[in-house]
């Protein structure tokens, strides 16, 4: 079926990448009404790889409700709120430079972080009767002398994004140009921050973001003897149907062997499509990463993959069981809370291994040394320069920088070996 058949435009992007799923969209009839069937979060991962100055088209086609959602996901850094996006946001033109793209923005942002920055950046005179005298340099006025703008940014493109915004607010319309001037003098910033980061988690708890507290029990340990004896009963997990599925978060990523054999495997591609979903967006929030930094927010799930394929290996190594059968009966979400426990196990042994030892395997066994420090991050991972079986990666002499999912069990069994090593 191509993606201009009448079925649901969503329907053939069954395993789609953002460059798969974008190509498929321009390949359709009607891009538009395709861009509007998707999940924001979908919508949004696509302009996170090809970058906000090649998305215009695609934010042009958006719904106001998928654009709101899209900047949710962008600007914040934690409960914070991510300047340096929002300029970008702010910069965002067609080909043609039009205006057309920033007038919707201002239709669907919080303007509460408009007015933040308006805080910040603008100093506002407002005057009973109209002046024509200029209350300092780089002051203009947009009322004939009633209100004075001045915006104090040494940044030019900044300078030039925030009085080209308040120029096309007030020729929009006054009333919001003065109601946004006047917001900083009735609410300070933090009020303004703290209330749109509350408002944001709530339009992102509707898009399938679980909440902090719901995202920790996503999380919780779960035993290998409770998780066979489940699969032994051949118990039904429970099924996620209210959130939908975002397929880059999918398939973007690396999938280990016993991954990949399920996802080729099982018959309810978009039933294991949603629960990945929810537990990656889970994942997201319980490891603190944000959702503005595609690259960690993928290695982020190829670490839930590799942690799923660590339960299925374990539950599969005696061969009473089958990959579908484990996943029929405990679902993604159990899977992952058992791989989960092995490798917050391999954390807690990190952890106790004393700084004296540390410090001694740092002088004369580097490959203990990195394994433990990088057990002992948040969520594990081993050195990239560690293969699962124990081999190193020699680039020249050197041991190449970075981490990588531990994945598979033997990788568990070579990093708690090395723990061994390095407590010695």
């Amino acid at each position: 079926m191509s993606p201009t058949d009448s079925a649901p435009a969503v329907a053939p992007f069954r395993g789609l990448t953002c460059r798969g799923l974008h190509d498929a969209i321009f390949e359709a009839d009607a891009p538009e009404q395709v861009v509007r069937q998707l999940p924001a979060q979908s919508l949004f991962m696509i302009v996170k790889d090809r970058g906000m100055e090649s998305s215009a088209d695609l934010i042009a086609m958006a719904s106001l409700e998928q654009c709101r959602v899209l900047t949710d996901f962008d600007l914040w850094h934690n409960d914070s709120l991510n300047e340096e996006n929002l300029w970008r946001w702010l910069a965002i033109t067609d080909e043609t430079d039009s205006l057309e793209l920033l007038q919707k923005l201002v239709k669907f942002i919080d303007l509460k972080l408009i007015a933040i920055l308006i805080a910040r950046y603008v100093d506002a005179r407002v005057f009973d009767e109209p002046t024509e005298q200029s209350p300092g340099p780089e002051f203009h006025t947009p009322d004939k002398g009633h209100t004075w703008i001045g915006i104090k940014t040494e940044n030019p493109d900044h300078h030039f994004l925030l009085a080209r915004l308040l120029a096309l607010i007030f020729e929009s319309s006054a009333e919001l140009f003065y109601q946004l001037l006047a917001t900083p003098s009735v609410a300070t910033m933090t009020m303004l921050e703290e209330e749109a980061f509350s408002e944001r988690m709530k339009r992102l708890a509707a898009e399938g973001v679980p909440e902090p507290e719901v995202a920790a029990a996503v999380h919780l340990p779960l035993s290998t003897a409770e998780a066979l004896r489940e699969v032994q009963e051949s118990s039904k997990h429970i099924v996620i149907e209210d959130v939908r599925a975002v397929e880059p978060l999918v398939y973007e990523a690396r999938s280990r062997r016993l991954f990949a054999t399920l996802l080729s495997e099982v018959s309810d591609h978009e039933m294991l499509e949603m629960e990945f979903t929810y537990i990656m967006n889970a994942a997201v929030m319980r490891w603190g990463v944000d959702f503005s930094d595609q690259t960690k927010v993928l290695e982020l799930a190829e670490q839930v993959k590799g942690t799923i394929n660590i339960a299925l290996e374990k539950l599969l190594k005696d061969g009473k069981t089958t990959t579908i059968a484990a996943y029929s009966a405990l679902g993604l979400g159990k899977l992952y809370r058992l791989g989960l426990t092995e490798l917050m196990a391999l954390r807690s042994r990190a952890r106790k291994v004393p700084l004296e030892a540390l410090e001694k395997a740092k002088d004369e066994n580097q490959a203990a040394f990195s394994a433990v420090a990088c057990a002992r991050e948040a969520f594990p991972v081993m050195p990239l320069f560690l293969n699962d079986d124990g081999s190193i990666v020699d680039e020249g002499g050197s041991l190449p920088s970075g981490t990588k999912p531990i994945g598979s069990l033997q990788a568990v069994a070579t990093v708690s070996a090395l723990l061994d090593s390095a407590a010695k």
